[in-house]
């Protein structure tokens, strides 16, 4: 498997094939003596702002806090091992209404893009 090209942003679907989000950065495990491993795909707005560059990872910072969020949170993580399938889209063994993910996505569009024109279609 080519990690990058096969992995990240790729679309995430959780059990019931939902679309949960992009598959925003790659965590491995290094310990000595062994060959690195896949740890966690990360998801989220810091971990792809992070991927953009600073400035886009300071807004990202200033959006959480606008959002009652806590700024310096970690990216969500969801661990290898739910990994069921890697094609089209990476199938995953976890339920969307377990993660944190979809707070702040619904306070972006509530005050972010239903702002922007064309952004409520």
């Amino acid at each position: 498997m080519l990690l990058i090209r096969d992995v990240l942003d790729k679309q995430l679907v959780d059990r019931e094939q939902n679309r949960i989000g992009k598959a925003d950065g790659i965590v491995l495990s290094i310990s000595d003596g062994d060959a690195p491993r896949v740890a966690f795909i990360e998801m989220g707005s810091l971990t792809l702002s992070r991927r953009l560059g600073r400035r886009p990872h300071r807004l990202m910072l200033w959006l959480r806090k606008a959002a009652g969020l806590e700024p310096a949170a970690t990216a969500f993580r969801v661990p290898w091992i739910k990994v069921r399938n890697v094609g089209v889209d990476i199938e995953l063994d976890v339920d969307r209404r377990e993660t944190p993910l979809e707070h702040f996505q619904d306070w972006l569009k509530r005050h972010v893009i239903s702002w922007i024109p064309g952004g409520q279609s």
